[in-house]
């Protein structure tokens, strides 16, 4: 297995017990603690407690120190290990150690076999090893209460005499079965004599429910006096202090396990950063394993940055192993689909802060909604979110990993702030979200759930799908436009369409990466399907931009890049555009009217030269075009099935003057049901305290003639029309009763 395999395979939550992969010192530690725990076992009875938190390496160093003992050979000293908290509720500790010292014994008994108590040749003795276990069942308490129970008793002191030499004349003198305390006594002096020793070692006392913790203190205060047994253990002092308050009914738990316990040893604290070190080295192998190669020198130092600021809150080597399975979980599956750095830094925050981490998933969520135009957020919310994130980081220092600022480095949007409104969804500028979008970062509304949920949310459009998208863009347009249709007409979770999503996909940024081939056959697949697109799924919205807007936004920025990377190519596809395009409502009505704006034929609000996408020459060339298209569409009669038509007819008005577009109405309203169709359509929008669609009459008489409209419109009405065209009518009067409001004109 190559270096880094072994590496990532040992990343387990299991301690450690090789010295090789000792990297926070605990041989070293075991080394100089071995000899005194071999003191330990020298003296009449000692607890020792190895003192640290959850994670902190207690174990691994409990096995360190039995590789010591071993290895230092030390003459008749018994390492016994016990691990209550694999051993259940139903087993009694104190009966398991006893046996455990009695079968050392016995077979200590088998190697001197010494004459008098020890042989096995005299029956009438009793076994010392004997009276051992059975003072180990009369207190062990999980299995029966300390009083003579059937096939318990000792035997009588006239015969355990015979054979325990040490305290015999004694027992001798009683005539009757010996207490629990005698018995004790007597033990503990026949150890004295032996050249014996034992060290117990009880370990993960921190994981043990409360009951169980009071049956190993009880344990080891039943038998912690023996002499020449010593115990070491393992164990959260606030953790266990907690669980003997609960189990035993006492106020301070702390002090009771004082009582118990003679000498402690607290796990150190890691070395500065040797935590982060670790971390980062094992992370980088990751990347190694899963790519083949090292990350570039940029993403090096990130993954460092991360690392080192995020990584500041690591306090126990398992805390880095969690981190690491959190990152090598996500990375194996999703390595193309993420920002390694980013993934670093939200698998120490599932690890180190974990409510920040379930702040971050909620945040970034509505934001992508957000992005899409699909929800937006009220102030009552905003506040909401701006409290809670300062109450989570509530430092006023910049270089704090506790402050605001420190996740605003990776999270848009966010910033410290007096007003717990402004302190999130800030305004982002397109290019900082074509950046996020661009490097899969975790800041991206696109990306952000694979860091969560290893998939990308159901409501953006996945990146194999838009990379298909580009290849037909340079390859096959018709294919293209078709697919564009498929997404205008395809449902979507939320509100808008997936071809409004693609729009707001293909950033400045994004078309920047288009080949000139690309970048063009995007444009007249656009071309092509505005007007369907309009027709099908465009509505009124009040703050934000229609699919009218977002089509022209993007038709303008692959003409400014093409201007910048190719001139022929953008000429060419001007050409192309306003000439053969299908969709000439949405020229009309959307992109060229715009271009009016911006060069400031039409308003008082004309953008600098730069920022048009039109120049002069071509603004008057694409004119004359489409008045020429109008014109035709006009004669045969098509111009009515266009989309838009109220929009069309202001755009054909800014283009051309008023005369056309007035001469061509005429003639259609001529019949009734287009005058009500014109009419409807000519309505504007105003919010108050509801949507009102209002038709002014500055409105009507830019068209027509008013008082024949309304002469018509009377007529209409007296003649008792059906009910579906009397409540076109009634919706019409309406509409002229509001735009005849001062308020609303």
């Amino acid at each position: 297995m190559a270096q880094d395999e072994t590496l990532l395979a040992s990343e387990t939550d299991r301690a450690l017990d090789d010295v090789s992969a000792d990297e926070y010192g605990f041989d070293d530690i075991a080394k100089k603690l071995a000899p005194s725990l071999v003191d330990a076992a020298k003296s009449d009875g000692m607890v020792i407690g190895i003192e640290g938190p959850w994670g902190s390496g207690k174990t691994s160093l409990l096995n360190f120190l039995k590789k010591q003992l071993t290895s230092q050979k030390v003459d008749r000293l018994h390492v016994i290990t016990l691990a209550p908290w694999l051993t259940g509720d139903n087993i009694s500790l104190v009966e398991t150690l006893t046996d455990a010292i009695a079968d050392i014994l016995d077979k200590e008994e088998e190697k001197a076999n010494p004459p008098g108590f020890w042989s096995r040749g005299k029956k009438e003795a009793a076994s010392y090893t004997d009276v051992f276990r059975k003072y180990g069942i009369r207190t062990g308490r999980a299995l029966a209460p300390a009083a003579n129970l059937a096939g318990l008793i000792y035997p009588p002191a006239a015969i355990v005499g015979k054979g325990l030499g040490v305290g015999a004349d004694y027992l001798e003198k009683l005539g009757r079965s010996p207490t629990d305390a005698e018995v004790k006594k007597l033990i503990s002096d026949k150890l004295a004599s032996l050249d014996v020793r034992f060290l117990v070692l009880i370990d993960d006392l921190d994981r043990l429910e409360p009951q169980q913790a009071v049956e190993v203190i009880r344990m080891v205060r039943s038998v912690a006096d023996f002499p020449k047994v010593a115990y070491v253990m393992c164990y959260d002092r606030s953790v266990l202090s907690h669980a003997l308050e609960r189990g035993l009914h006492v106020k301070d738990g702390d002090l009771f396990l004082q009582k118990v316990v003679q000498l402690t040893f607290t796990i150190p604290l890691p070395e500065p950063f040797d935590l982060r070190i670790s971390l980062r080295t094992k992370a980088l192998a990751i990347y190694r394993e899963v790519n083949g190669k090292d990350p570039g020198v940029a993403e090096q130092n990130e993954i460092s940055r991360a690392i080192d600021r995020e990584g500041a809150s690591l306090k126990t080597p398992r805390e880095v192993k969690l981190v690491l399975n959190a990152i090598k979980f996500a990375y194996r599956s999703m390595a193309d689909d993420l920002y390694f750095p980013d993934l670093c830094r939200i698998s120490l925050l599932k690890i180190l802060k974990p409510p920040l981490y379930r702040w971050l998933e909620n945040y970034l969520s509505i934001r992508s909604v957000i992005f899409s135009g699909d929800a937006h957020v009220s102030g009552d919310d905003r506040e909401d979110m701006g409290t809670s994130l300062k109450a989570l980081l509530p430092s006023a220092s910049t270089n704090s990993t506790r402050s605001i600022w420190s996740v605003a480095e990776f999270i848009p949007g966010v910033q410290d702030d007096e007003n717990p409104q402004a302190r999130v969804f800030q305004t982002e500028h397109s290019s900082q979200i074509a950046n996020y979008l661009a490097g899969k970062r975790l800041g991206s509304p696109v990306h952000y759930r694979v860091y969560f949920a290893l998939t990308g949310p159901r409501t953006v459009l996945p990146d194999d799908k838009v990379n298909e998208l580009k290849q037909l863009a340079g390859s096959d347009i018709p294919g293209l436009s078709a697919k564009l249709v498929d997404y205008i007409r395809a449902p979507r979770p939320l509100g808008q369409s997936w071809f409004e999503h693609i729009l707001d996909r293909f950033a400045l940024s994004e078309l920047r990466t288009l080949s000139i081939g690309q970048l063009s056959g995007l444009a007249t697949a656009l071309g092509g399907v505005a007007d369907i697109a309009v027709k099908e799924k465009n509505e009124i919205r009040f703050y934000s931009r229609t699919l009218a807007d977002k089509t022209e936004f993007l038709m303008g920025n692959i003409l400014d890049v093409l201007r910048e990377r190719d001139a022929q190519a953008r000429n060419e596809l001007l050409q192309t555009i306003f000439t053969q395009s299908p969709s000439l409502g949405w020229l009309v009505a959307s992109f060229f009217r715009q271009e009016l704006f911006d060069h400031g034929v039409v308003g008082d609000r004309a953008k600098r030269v730069e920022d048009r996408h039109l120049t002069v020459d071509e603004l008057d060339t694409c004119r004359q075009i489409l008045q020429e298209r109008l014109a035709a569409v006009a004669a045969d009669g098509s111009l009515a099935s266009l989309p838009d038509l109220a929009s069309i007819l202001y755009g054909w008005r800014d283009m051309a003057g008023i005369d056309e577009p007035r001469a061509w109405v005429t003639d259609f309203i001529a019949d009734d049901s287009n005058l009500i169709r014109l009419l409807l359509e000519l309505r504007g929008m105003t919010v108050s305290d509801r949507v009102y669609r209002p038709l002014r009459n500055s409105t009507i008489e830019l068209f027509m003639d008013r008082e024949a409209v309304l002469q018509r419109l009377a007529e209409l009405m007296q003649n008792n029309p059906l009910p579906a065209l009397k409540a076109k009518l009634d919706e019409i009067d309406e509409a002229i009763s509001i735009g005849a409001n001062d308020h609303f004109s």
